[in-house]
């Protein structure tokens, strides 16, 4: 969700400005002017990798975010999104129930990075595979389960794809974020894969017929050429991939933190590296998730886009505001 009805929760003094203070929507912090908001206000909240539109409601806001929306630090504090008063939308939003999803209505959009032309693509996800995408914490603050063990795993900023073996159709194939990719071309999605594990279609299938279930397994691919940037550290490496979770297209849904097909499991049975676990079985705490967000710039001595946190029940993602900030 890049844009929706929400309601400014506390309006607070800025430590150090006194023409701005700081403004609180779900889990996030904005900067904001001085006396515009007491709090309380039902407002249109644009969150983190939304792209604003070309009408002249989003000019003001777009001299501060041309290309995407992204956190930025307003003399010292974090100003994450962008908060837009009802009255200077174009369209009535005044019906809308808190939380609607009104991107769509006011022309907001989602980022996504740029992607060479594919010529291989054969079709849709398949079989209900659902799109890669974590929800970050700062949307799921009120069902977050606070106390619970989680395990917190580095998110490698590189090219995610899947692949997936389905028993009842004896089908193997390979996924970007949104399309199937021909098994016949050599495209981003399976360079690193075939190359690094050429047995990795026969391995899939006949762990899916061992276990008795279609799984889609999903990683990252990383290293020289793929997600180029300065600020970057995987960037730089050799060539490989990292799995990151394991979604059951028989069950149709994740494999959860203490499932027999969490990722962690797999990947040991089938001999396929994992995203660095940086923290395993600690109770998640605000503590743990401020570290990760604005607590540290770096992970060994590197910078890092920010965690997942996997759990019994799901996972989100804690993004790194000083990354953020760089890209």
């Amino acid at each position: 969700m890049d844009a929706s009805i929400e309601i400014i929760s506390k309006v607070w003094a800025h430590p150090d400005a006194d023409r701005l203070e700081l403004a609180r929507i779900l889990g996030f912090q904005c900067v904001v002017e001085k006396g515009l908001y007491m709090g309380g206000e039902t407002i249109v909240y644009v969150r983190p990798d939304a792209l604003l539109p070309l009408e002249p409601w989003a000019e003001e806001y777009r001299k501060y975010s041309p290309k995407r929306i992204k956190a930025v630090k307003l003399r010292g504090e974090w100003s994450e999104g962008v908060i837009v008063p009802l009255h200077k939308l174009p369209v009535d939003l005044s019906g809308e129930s808190i939380g609607a999803d009104v991107a769509a209505q006011i022309g907001v959009t989602h980022y996504e990075p740029p992607v060479p032309n594919e010529l291989n693509a054969i079709r849709p996800l398949p079989f209900g595979i659902p799109k890669t995408d974590e929800e970050r914490w700062e949307n799921k603050i009120d069902s977050m389960p606070w106390g619970s063990p989680v395990d917190i795993t580095l998110k490698i900023d590189g090219q995610s794809w899947s692949i997936y073996y389905n028993l009842e159709t004896d089908e193997f194939g390979v996924l970007g974020r949104t399309l199937e990719y021909a098994l016949d071309s050599e495209n981003r999605y399976s360079v690193h894969l075939f190359r690094s594990y050429p047995n990795l279609k026969q391995q899939l299938t006949d762990y899916c017929k061992k276990v008795g279930k279609s799984l889609v397994i999903r990683g990252e691919s990383y290293g020289l050429g793929v997600q180029s940037s300065k600020n970057n550290p995987h960037s730089k490496l050799n060539p490989n991939i990292a799995i990151f979770s394991v979604y059951c297209i028989t069950d149709r849904k994740y494999a959860h933190k203490g499932d027999p097909l969490y990722f962690v499991n797999v990947c040991k049975d089938l001999g396929l590296p994992t995203v660095p676990i940086l923290e395993a079985d600690v109770p998640l705490t605000q503590e743990l998730v401020d570290k990760y967000s604005i607590g540290i710039e770096k992970i060994n001595g590197q910078p890092f886009e920010g965690v997942v946190v996997k759990h019994a029940n799901g996972s989100f993602k804690i993004m790194s505001k000083a990354y953020d900030s760089l890209k």
